[in-house]
């Protein structure tokens, strides 16, 4: 949500899309202040459309354990979980007609975009 402003200005929709149940998803739409529009795909149709990772290694190989001890001596703590937990997400930006601007896909959990990147493509 830090970016959302600067997504507002440049006339950018907001998007996500969990694989959990609507409850979860009302749940993460509350607890971050989510302002996008929010689905869910509990059959990953979207996620494999778009060629995301999934697999055990990719959530609890050492990489994501690296990332995670990280974040948690930085004060996060993870909360509960919802939907497949093995399904890696990523990050896209899509323009007019089938142009694709950005592309991110997570190799492992807690691998995330570099947003400013991301903002210099729209």
């Amino acid at each position: 949500m830090d970016i959302k402003k600067k997504l507002d200005a440049a006339a950018v929709g907001l998007v996500a899309i969990g694989s959990g149940s609507p409850r979860s998803a009302r749940k993460f739409v509350d607890d971050f202040h989510f302002t996008g529009d929010m689905y869910v795909n509990r059959d990953l149709k979207v996620y494999k459309a778009f060629d995301l990772e999934r697999g055990i290694t990719k959530t609890l190989g050492l990489s994501s354990l690296i990332k995670g001890v990280g974040t948690m001596k930085k004060g996060f703590r993870q909360g509960q979980s919802a939907g497949d937990l093995w399904q890696q997400g990523g990050l896209f930006v899509l323009g007019p007609g089938d142009q694709l601007l950005f592309a991110h896909r997570d190799k492992f959990a807690g691998d995330h975009a570099d947003l400013q990147q991301m903002l210099s493509k729209i």
